[in-house]
């Protein structure tokens, strides 16, 4: 493949594939922004099922604050802004978005830059490997390269092109969660401990966001309608515009 790749292509390939191994071990041993604590108050705020935020949903008004509610003074101790509990790593964290089983940590507040980063050097190396791997089959015509570089090159290049796809729709999802302030465990179907909290009465799939009040909106019926007419509807009390939201982003890592 040397007789067919630019030197210049050859170090910026080289290159990308250092900074993935370095963004790897970085990742791989990183603090994605785990809360240490025993407090029955978080775990109670985290854990509890649908059902009883919705007992209390008529009292849920959405703000635009990094803490919506009012809390006890143990519970404001900790900062609860955006803290869930990841079930594979039995633990809480701060901004967490999802655990991620490649590279076997969460990812939260303190590695999500990190973690966009590494996607997005994943996504350009497999693109220029593409590209490289090209070349050597447009060659395979003129007979120059032997038939085992240029089995191994299709091979590669394929693993590569399935690779880029879901990748590359992973990393636009994670662009859009920015943009717009939202996070991955936030709208993603959820189910644990024997039952399905978002699930409506057909059984349809919904979105996380009614586990968490904050996200709730609750809809009054209008005058001369029943009570039982009251409908919660998405808000997302985080989103403060793109900018904002973006630097929000870069400058979250406390």
């Amino acid at each position: 493949m040397a007789q067919v790749i630019s030197p210049l292509m050859d170090f910026i390939l080289n290159t990308e594939f250092i900074m993935l191994m370095v963004g790897l071990c970085s990742i791989l041993s990183t603090d994605p922004g785990f809360v240490m604590t025993e407090s029955s108050h978080l775990n109670n705020f985290v854990e509890r099922p649908v059902s009883v935020f919705e007992a209390h949903s008529k009292e849920l008004v959405p703000s635009t604050c990094d803490m919506p509610y009012e809390f006890s003074a143990e519970e404001t101790a900790i900062p609860l802004q955006r803290v869930r509990h990841c079930g594979h790593c039995k633990a809480y964290v701060k901004g967490f978005d999802h655990h991620c089983p490649a590279f076997g940590n969460c990812i939260g507040q303190k590695n999500c830059v990190l973690f966009i980063i590494l996607l997005a050097g994943f996504v350009f190396t497999e693109a220029s490997w593409i590209s490289d791997t090209a070349k050597v089959k447009i060659l395979d015509k003129t007979g120059h390269l032997a038939s085992l570089y240029i089995n191994l090159a299709i091979s590669t290049m394929i693993f590569s092109l399935l690779q880029l796809l879901w990748q590359g729709v992973f990393l636009a999802w994670h662009i859009y969660c920015v943009c717009f302030n939202i996070r991955t465990d936030e709208w993603r179907a959820y189910k644990k401990l024997g039952y399905c909290i978002a699930s409506t009465v057909d059984g349809s799939s919904q979105i996380n966001w009614k586990r968490y009040p904050e996200f709730h909106l609750i809809v009054h019926p209008e005058t001369g309608q029943t009570p039982s007419g009251s409908e919660t509807r998405f808000t997302n009390p985080y989103n403060k515009g793109i900018l904002s939201n973006v630097k929000e982003f870069l400058t979250a890592v406390e």
